[in-house]
């Protein structure tokens, strides 16, 4: 088992997107991702640094990569408290589900604690999700298509994940542009399970410009035809400016 990882940075903000939206958490973001999506709002993170950032009040520290299980789990109390409390750990990167070996112990550990552990995921690697399911509270999974990201998830892969994903409290998003057509995102409503809820969100800081008002009404409209509980929320931490 993987003792250490590459992460990038660390801190405690509010969550920005979808249904766990303006709840405190404490953001590990892992470092090195095996895709390139176009709207990828931290492009910096699919490489490794030499050294994770740490954001504390006022000041910002430095780890040396890659970071021990002991080493991130000090860091993660530390923040704790000097920001908490706090509603989650949010696993995110990059793709967390490339260091399952690495956080399977840590998430166990602070789950003993009290934290609930949220994943962020590009909703591509299902046997990794497997692995992992049983230390995971909540799945935010992508579902990602070639308006936006600048290629489409395999659709038998998504269907599996999707389905494991299903079995805890679970968001399934989808990142809108100008581009997205009522098509694209039919394709994606037929995909997912009944329970969890469709995130639309429209794509912030990339290539593609974000869709209209009256756009995004009809995504959505094309959306619930196939599943009801279909949602528009934007990254609200963006909008508030904050990390």
């Amino acid at each position: 088992m993987s003792a250490t990882a590459p992460l990038y940075e660390i801190f405690s903000s509010i969550q920005g997107e979808a249904t766990r939206i303006g709840e405190r958490h404490i953001f590990v973001r892992l470092a090195g991702c095996d895709l390139s999506c176009v709207f990828c709002d931290t492009p910096a993170s699919r490489k490794i640094p030499d050294h994770a950032r740490v954001f504390f009040p006022g000041k910002v520290g430095e780890v040396r990569n890659p970071l021990s299980r002991e080493e991130l789990d000090r860091q993660v109390t530390e923040l704790d408290r000097a920001c908490g409390p706090h509603h989650a750990i949010s696993l995110t990167g990059g793709e967390p589900l490339l260091f399952v070996d690495y956080l399977l112990p840590l998430a166990c550990a602070w789950r003993e604690r009290g934290f609930r552990i949220l994943l962020e995921t590009g909703g591509h690697r299902p046997r990794d999700l497997e692995r992992m399911l049983d230390q995971v509270d909540i799945v935010m999974a992508d579902v990602k298509i070639g308006s936006s990201a600048g290629f489409a998830t395999d659709r038998a892969v998504a269907e599996e994940f999707l389905r494991i994903a299903a079995q805890r409290e679970c968001a399934v998003k989808v990142v809108v542009s100008a581009r997205t057509t009522e098509e694209e995102i039919r394709g994606v409503a037929a995909l997912v399970p009944p329970e969890p809820p469709l995130i639309l969100q429209p794509v912030t800081g990339a290539a593609f410009a974000p869709p209209s008002g009256d756009h995004l009404l009809l995504l959505q409209r094309a959306a619930m035809a196939l599943h009801r509980d279909t949602r528009v929320i934007p990254q609200a931490h963006r909008i508030l400016h904050v990390r």
